[in-house]
């Protein structure tokens, strides 16, 4: 059937999508629902299609983008411009000229704006705004055929190019149609967004308004008139600008023309005009059912709309929970308990759902996931609703009071701001969970346990330590002699629905047996505080802990490096000593609680270019003497402290400071103990995920073994349409990676990524965690993975880390982390290596340049750009 190459505005629509684009179609429908859109006329991609063929274009593109470095900026405006030739030089094929002809009349008597809409453009999750190019006041048809030779052109625009490579699109599985639409010589004219880009309230919309055509406000030419309006009508800011140029036709085109002096500062539209535009706003979200990015003009007492698509800046939406309709506040778990950036894999959020679920069963509480309604997964990261724990005046306060130390301090102030700005809605006493509801035998005899636990770190530290190791390694021997009886897929999916309590109470349990060793140093700072002896010493307390699973495996990287560059060869994965290292620490993996990531056993790479990462730098002795001699000087520490409280004439304190500080060093490294666990546990559950996936793959219900991370548990249960599951989750999984998560999300949509600050004097503060002072380097890591860009002596910049961090520690010169407490992971071991290091400096990934150079404070939490360069 040959398609039309030339299709009226109002017949295009989603369902003819591909011969449209996206723009085209949304403009579309809007017609036909009766929305005020001016009408025009579409070509369609088969008329693109044709134009590439009949000039033989499609090769000659193909080949220079083959031979073009298309990460390199200059490569990517050269070829962007040969391409861009390319079409604007040839000519259009008769069989269009035919089509144009035949409505000669009709384009030569009005002016239309000629836009682009390419076949992935205005789409849910990509909208390639601003990639495209659009032209306005387009007049005659010999105008109007060269600039759709413009459009097609734009979708080799640089940028565009540059899009679809981040996204992974191909170049050639998408088409382009044009859109020529009557243009409305408009007096007033601006952008809309439906729901607020700002803070990402759904409740709220966002206008932007100005004198003249849409295209100074949307190029950014005028400081445009704002509005934030709350859907129910209510103005809740308004900025009035100075509006100086505005956008005019001319003879042809468009131009930049000044407004008159006395017309610059007035409202560019009332009061009813906004209702009007609110309601039509409202009107277009309805009908697409999501938040939408408008554009609008204004002539003669009429608002029309000349474009919408999907606002896809947006971070997703909590579910409404029945009966729980007013206002709630989320946490990201991800984030706050973890550093996790990065979204779950589909199969490792669900087997962390169902962990949860297995673990507050064994309480006594009988649950199925589904009942978890306070656990939500929201872009591929866990949030938790804890609203109705904050419902009083004396539990919100505590929040004031929380020891954030080893979680992210950062979340726990946005929360308090949080809550103070919306006390009236937040504060309910009604509302307010009773945690004695929780509380039944079970639940005291775990607290009774932890309570034990607790006491034996007191009473002996090395007793406390081996159990806390013997109790993980015996956990671990169970659950491997477990597996290995599992024959059938029901035994499989019952193992993974009841270890809720081994994962979450046993693994993570080991910690209360050191956990007093945590409140050590704090109390010997007060004894030498109320001495008047200085305090310096307790920094070096901290360093070269023993007995940590993380320390030691980044020692023994540190003593492979130095075993290959003595023998002058490169590691291998085959080499022995590399299997005997794979053998204790394979488990490991790059994001400790997703069972999604390949651990270390089954990718090595990570551990290759590591080590040769050290040889290269020639990093690993350094670091072997360095804790050596940390060791060394946290013995002398001790002595010192001790010998200053005896000259005190305190020869009690002396003796109880010495208990402390060497339980401290016995028993504070195991507090990595439970991360290994955790890795350990995850990996046992990986195994027996990739037999179900063997199992899936071998009946042709998967495609590969390891697409059974993109599923989740009830649809392995269920086994339908899996291949689809399949793909359409990996995309979204594309989609999460890509999305930065807030720390805290509303169930308005609202969605906070940092705490308001109040610094003035143009430094970054952060909060302390290990103390000095460093100038050098800044250096922007987002993964271990990018360890080689990291040369001796850089500040390491980055999120957050986790023990596979620890080895590049030892090249540091300080530490930057956007979360993380003063007991987090990357804290304690930069304490141990006696870095400088803040955390919990929000957007430091951003704000910080990579190759500027910076002062990290790590006694005051201050980072100071010193240089405003970088790359």
């Amino acid at each position: 059937m040959n398609k039309q190459i030339l299709l009226k505005l109002e017949s295009a629509n989603h369902s003819n999508f591909d011969d449209v684009g996206g723009k085209a179609a949304n403009l579309g429908e809007m017609i036909t629902s009766k929305m005020p859109v001016p009408t025009g006329y579409v070509l369609t991609t088969t008329g693109y299609d044709l134009f590439i063929q009949e000039n033989s274009l499609q090769d000659r593109i193909s080949k220079l983008l083959n031979e073009s470095n298309l990460s390199d900026f200059d490569d990517l405006e050269k070829v962007s411009k040969e391409i861009k030739s390319l079409i604007n030089d040839s000519e259009m094929p008769e069989k269009l000229l035919v089509e144009w002809l035949a409505k000669k009349d009709y384009f030569e008597s009005k002016s239309f704006a000629v836009r682009s809409s390419s076949t992935a453009e205005d789409l849910p999750g990509l909208s390639f705004a601003g990639q495209y190019d659009t032209f306005l006041n387009v007049k005659g048809l010999d105008n109007i055929l060269s600039y759709i030779k413009k459009c097609f052109a734009s979708l080799w625009n640089a940028r565009a190019i540059s899009y679809r490579e981040q996204n992974n699109i191909d170049n050639f599985s998408i088409s382009h149609a044009v859109v020529l639409q009557e243009l409305i010589d408009s007096d007033k004219s601006g952008i809309l967004f439906t729901a607020n880009p700002i803070n990402g309230r759904r409740d709220q919309m966002l206008i932007n308004s100005s004198f003249g055509l849409g295209e100074a406000v949307v190029g950014g030419e005028v400081n445009p008139d704002q509005w934030v309006i709350a859907k129910n009508g209510e103005i809740i800011e308004e900025t009035i600008a100075t509006k100086e140029m505005q956008s005019v036709r001319a003879n042809y085109g468009i131009e930049l023309v000044e407004i008159e002096k006395s017309k610059q500062n007035i409202k560019s539209l009332n009061k009813s005009q906004l209702m009007e535009l609110l309601e039509l706003a409202k009107t277009a979200e309805e009908y697409f059912g999501s938040p939408q990015d408008l554009e609008w003009a204004y002539l003669n007492n009429k608002f029309y709309l000349v474009q919408s698509r999907p606002i896809t800046s947006l971070y997703p939406m909590p579910k409404k929970v029945a009966s729980k309709d007013d206002l709630r506040v989320l946490i990201n778990f991800n984030n706050y308990s973890q550093a996790m950036q990065e979204p779950f894999t589909p199969m490792g959020e669900s087997i962390i759902e169902s962990l949860f679920a297995s673990a507050i069963n064994y309480l006594g509480h009988d649950v199925k996931v589904d009942d978890l309604w306070w656990l939500q997964s929201i872009g591929g990261r866990l949030f938790i609703d804890f609203t109705d724990l904050v419902r009083t005046e004396k539990s919100s306060s505590k929040f004031k009071n929380v020891d954030a130390a080893d979680k992210d301090p950062v979340t726990i102030q946005a929360i308090k701001q949080f809550i103070e700005r919306n006390k009236s809605e937040i504060i309910a006493p009604e509302k307010q969970f009773k945690l004695r509801k929780l509380i039944n035998f079970k639940v005291i005899k775990l607290g009774l346990g932890i309570i034990n636990q607790y006491l034996y770190g007191i009473r002996s530290a090395e007793k406390a330590r081996n159990k806390a190791i013997n109790l993980a390694d015996t956990i671990i021997r169970d659950l491997e002699n477990e597996k290995s009886k599992l024959k059938s897929l029901s035994d499989k999916l019952n193992f993974f629905n009841k270890h809720g309590k081994t994962f979450f109470l046993d693994g993570f349990g080991i910690v209360f047996y050191v956990a007093v060793s945590s409140t050590y140093i704090e109390k010997v700072k007060k004894m030498l505080e109320n001495n008047n002896l200085p305090t310096n010493d307790l920094k070096y307390v901290e360093r070269s802990l023993p007995h940590s699973p993380t320390t030691e495996m980044g020692m023994e990287i540190l003593q492979l490096a130095r075993y290959y560059d003595e023998l002058g060869e490169k590691p291998r994965a085959n080499d022995e000593k590399i299997k005997e290292f794979i053998s204790k620490y394979g488990h490991r993996n790059l994001i400790e609680l997703d069972v999604g990531i390949k651990p270390w056993k089954e990718d090595p790479s990570y551990v290759l270019d590591l080590i040769n990462t050290h040889i290269d730098n020639e990093t690993y002795q350094k670091g072997i003497d360095s804790f050596k001699e940390g060791e060394v000087e946290a013995e002398k520490a001790i002595k010192r402290i001790v010998d200053s409280l005896k000259s005190k004439n305190k020869n009690r304190s002396a003796k109880k400071a010495e208990k402390m500080l060497l339980d401290f060093r016995a028993m504070f490294g195991i507090r990595e103990k439970p991360k290994s666990f955790v890795r350990k546990f995850l990996t046992i559950f990986r195994d027996i995920l990739l037999e179900i996936g063997d199992d899936l793959y071998s009946t042709g219900a998967i495609d590969h073994p390891e697409d059974i991370f993109y599923l989740k548990l009830q649809d392995i249960k269920r086994n339908q349409d899996l291949i689809d599951k399949v793909k359409n989750n990996k995309e979204q999984y594309q989609i999460n990676l890509k999305k930065k998560a807030p720390r805290i999300i509303a169930s308005t949509g609202e969605s906070i990524y940092a705490a308001k600050t109040n610094n003035k004097d143009g430094s970054l503060e952060g909060i302390p965690v290990s103390s000095g002072a460093y100038e050098g380097i800044a250096r922007i890591i987002h993964s271990p993975k990018e360890a080689y860009r990291l040369k001796n002596g850089e500040i390491l910049v980055t999120a957050g880390t986790n023990p596979t961090w620890t080895p590049l520690f030892l090249k540091l010169g300080a530490l930057v982390m956007e979360t993380g407490g003063s007991i987090s992971h990357g804290s304690v071991v930069a304490r141990e290596y006696g870095l400088p290091a803040v955390a919990g400096l929000a957007n430091a990934t951003s704000i910080i340049k990579d190759g500027q150079k910076i002062r990290v404070d790590g006694e005051s939490g201050l980072v100071e750009i010193l240089e405003q360069g970088g790359n």
